[in-house]
């Protein structure tokens, strides 16, 4: 017979066991938000203004990126490379100083204006260098964009200097082979067809793969341009390594996404714009990813409210509000057990013409708060007794712009 201290035990594993496993089924309720699959367009590979998207990422965001990777590059770091200031063809020279993958990538994406983004694609698409980790990995840097490897010459070896040569021709063939609309292409492309052999005095069926010219007419500058730096149709496989790590490139760069994660001990729900923050978070076990919470349109003049985001040091909640006054009572009311973790974006107080509401959940066990976009999320999680989290209302708005700037060239 059990004492009743072990009993009293047992009663609050019990407990806690039901708890974890509440929180569990919170998490993938809350989780459980549509997805969109990104569909393969091969006149369309990538947009031109996703193309022209150079600060998509910062030189730390893309560190962060390739620290979690399993590929060399979160190591590399070299003397040799190009003087970012001096826009040109030259070749890169020896300095004392040294500089990281990161930052080399970085440096050539701002030069030429392109993508970061297609940068680390092409760098997958040719050396398989955000998950290769072999004894080939300094053969594979020495031909890294796969820029001037052809015919049995390397007419950029290095890494520094594949970078930054694979930006500049990418970004420029625009130019350099006089991009217009309805401009086509002649390019490799494969079919199978049927065909018979003679095996032991038998003809046998079977289908084979051959090559065929195709001539083709890519929608916009970007395809024409990947069609010309790789003259094979379809240009699936960066398609593909950009969808991998970096979501539809059909999306409009001036939609930025908001990541949520949820703490698996505190449950306590952190958002961040950050992609460096989002690659860091991904690789820690404390943390559960659970995708886009929402989306903020950088180009909307009506998403002018700072979203703060402070930490509670005790407890080690989160708390969101879109009001300067309140973060600073905060702050100044409570300063031990409340610190400023920085700001998610920038979105709207009001409800303007065209504006989403993004609502407010709170839970009722771990206080996390739970941004949704969704009514029916809403009704799913606060109906009925049993419901584990509180509708709080509307948080803020997300304003939408109609117009787009144009991107720039070269």
């Amino acid at each position: 017979m059990r004492t009743s201290e072990a009993i009293a035990v047992s009663t609050r594993a019990r407990r806690l066991a039901a708890a974890a496993a509440l929180l569990l089924l919170c998490a993938i309720l809350a989780f459980a938000s549509p997805a969109f699959a990104a569909v393969y367009d091969p006149l369309n590979v990538i947009p031109y203004d996703t193309w022209r998207a150079s600060g998509s990422m910062s030189a730390a965001d893309i560190q962060s990126f390739l620290n979690a990777q399993s590929g060399p590059l979160k190591s590399v770091s070299t003397t040799v490379y190009h003087d970012a200031t001096v826009v040109d063809d030259s070749s890169p020279t020896q300095h004392t100083k040294s500089k990281t993958a990161a930052q080399i990538i970085w440096e050539a994406a701002r030069a030429w204006n392109l993508n970061p983004k297609v940068i680390l694609a092409t760098l997958q698409k040719e050396q398989s260098l955000l998950t290769t980790s072999n004894s080939a990995d300094a053969a594979r840097l020495y031909k890294a964009m796969g820029c001037g490897v052809y015919g049995g010459k390397n007419r950029c070896p290095g890494f520094s200097h594949q970078i930054w040569d694979g930006a500049r021709v990418l970004s420029t063939y625009e130019v350099t082979y006089g991009w217009v609309l309805g401009a086509s292409r002649t390019v490799t492309a494969y079919k199978s067809v049927d065909a018979t052999k003679s095996v032991d005095g038998v003809v046998v069926s079977y289908h084979k793969t051959v090559s065929y010219k195709k001539t083709i007419k890519p929608a916009n500058a970007s395809t024409f341009a990947l069609y010309i730096y790789t003259p094979y149709y379809p240009q699936k496989l960066v398609w593909d390594v950009y969808v991998r790590y970096f979501g539809d490139p059909q999306t409009a760069p001036r939609l930025r996404p908001v990541y949520r994660f949820l703490h698996r001990s505190t449950g306590a729900y952190f958002y961040t714009a950050s992609e460096g923050t989002r690659y860091a978070m991904l690789s820690s076990h404390s943390w559960i990813y659970g995708g886009v919470s929402f989306t903020i349109d950088a180009s909307s003049t009506v998403n002018s409210a700072p979203l703060y985001r402070l930490q509670n040091t005790k407890t080690h909640a989160y708390y969101y509000t879109t009001s300067a006054a309140k973060k600073d009572s905060l702050l100044k009311v409570r300063p031990v057990t409340w610190r400023l973790s920085g700001t998610v974006g920038l979105v709207s107080k009001v409800a303007t013409e065209g504006a989403a509401p993004v609502y407010r959940l709170e839970n009722k066990h771990t206080h996390g708060v739970l941004f949704t976009r969704y009514t029916s999320t809403v009704t799913q999680l606060t109906k009925g007794r049993t419901a584990n989290f509180w509708n709080r209302g509307i948080a803020f708005y997300l304003g939408r712009s109609e117009e787009t700037t144009t991107p720039v060239g070269p």
